[in-house]
């Protein structure tokens, strides 16, 4: 109950995808497309990434720069907008990264990624609260991954127009990534 995993400090981002972002809004009273572009306007930000894929019918994959939707962080010490007394004052419709934590693929597959949170983590160290079976925690992880995956499948099919994903962001979020896009593209000779 530290709240230290919902501040920022450089530390990384919570990703929000559709569903995340649909249960959020409307546990906010925003409904609708109108609601969606609310909550996208005050709360979110686009945020680069990258995504390994390896389509079924390839011997190689290809490590893939895509454009993703997170939580925008405020103050100085870069907390999301939702932590209060370090609470989580949404919950109960928390992102699924929020809900899955410490359970991420990264963290479940690479030991060394354990550690490191460990570290910083003092939950992590307590070993109090629920025991999660092995099962429990891969599918966890696996979950986690398909999300993306299946994100990173839809931004392909639209040839990575993150508005074609997401109609509803505002008009500001649009211009900034078709500005970003024009950079990247300039940047790598296209």
């Amino acid at each position: 109950m530290c709240g230290d995993c919902c501040r920022g400090f450089k530390e990384g981002e919570v990703y929000l995808y559709k569903e995340d972002i649909v249960r959020l809004a409307n546990h906010l009273h925003l409904k609708g497309e109108n609601g969606l572009s609310i909550f996208a306007e005050k709360y979110l930000k686009v945020i680069k990434d990258t995504f390994f894929w390896k389509a079924p019918e390839e011997t190689r994959g290809k490590t893939y720069k895509i454009n993703t939707l997170g939580f925008k962080f405020t103050g100085d010490d870069e907390h999301c907008h939702f932590l209060h007394d370090n609470s989580c004052t949404v919950h109960e419709a928390r992102p699924f990264q929020c809900r899955c934590f410490p359970f991420w693929k990264m963290m479940v597959t690479n030991k060394k990624n354990l550690v490191r949170y460990s570290k910083k983590c003092p939950g992590l160290r307590l070993l109090k609260g629920r025991f999660y079976t092995r099962r429990e925690i891969l599918e966890w992880a696996r979950k986690e991954y398909m999300t993306e995956k299946e994100y990173f499948l839809e931004l392909k099919k639209h040839n990575f127009n993150i508005v074609k994903v997401y109609p509803f962001l505002p008009k500001e979020m649009v211009e900034n990534v078709k500005t970003q896009k024009e950079a990247s593209s300039c940047k790598n000779g296209d």
